[in-house]
């Protein structure tokens, strides 16, 4: 095997086996066996298991920043609410898209990062601020626009997150079978609209 095609045998079988095992329970020798080569091939690449990891969840991290912030730049910089909603429709849409194609390394991340200290906390704590303070400069930009009414944008900034990612990892890990589309509708209406509790109901 070439260099790339070596170094990408030993991320896939690194992402197949810490999916299967955990991190914890992964060893150098499981992603060697899994990828077909020597364990020593593993050490001109990597250094450790948490060399690999980290890569993994930084190529992903990545890909997310790129297409959020390329996505994000003029989201409400529409002239009217029409164009707003396709905006958000298409960024919803974007990321729904880089977590299909990337489940299992989402899945790594997340679960890891809430279950473990050390590297782990530190990458997924990493994503976590960069979320926020993308959307949170998002939802300050609308705020200002008088698109949306919310009293402090950096708390609403932490629901959206929690929204798109808990719900996200539901419906594709748990759930399964969702039909995006839908998801995608309702995820979006519930954004910019919010549950629209009617504070005049009287039963």
């Amino acid at each position: 095997m070439g260099e790339p095609r070596t170094k990408n045998s030993l991320i896939e079988s690194a992402i197949r086996i810490f999916q299967q095992k955990g991190f914890q329970m992964t060893r150098v020798s499981d992603i060697v066996s899994d990828a077909g080569v020597a364990q020593g091939t593993f050490y001109n690449y990597f250094r450790s298991k948490e060399e690999i990891f980290r890569e993994i969840c930084n190529d992903f991290i990545d890909q997310v920043q790129k297409k959020f912030i390329e996505r994000t730049e003029h989201l409400f910089d529409g002239d009217t609410s029409d164009e707003v909603v396709k905006n958000v429709h298409q960024v919803v849409r974007d990321l729904f898209q880089i977590y299909h194609d990337n489940l299992t390394v989402a899945e790594l991340l997340f679960r890891e990062g809430i279950g473990n200290g050390g590297i782990f906390k530190e990458i997924y704590e990493g994503l976590l601020s960069l979320f926020l303070e993308l959307i949170e400069e998002q939802v300050e930009k609308a705020i200002n626009r008088g698109f949306i009414h919310i009293e402090d944008a950096q708390i609403g900034s932490v629901f959206l997150f929690g929204l798109f990612e808990r719900s996200l990892l539901y419906f594709m890990l748990i759930q399964k079978n969702t039909d995006l589309e839908k998801l995608e509708r309702v995820m979006v209406d519930f954004i910019l609209k919010g549950l629209s509790f009617d504070y005049n109901f009287k039963a």
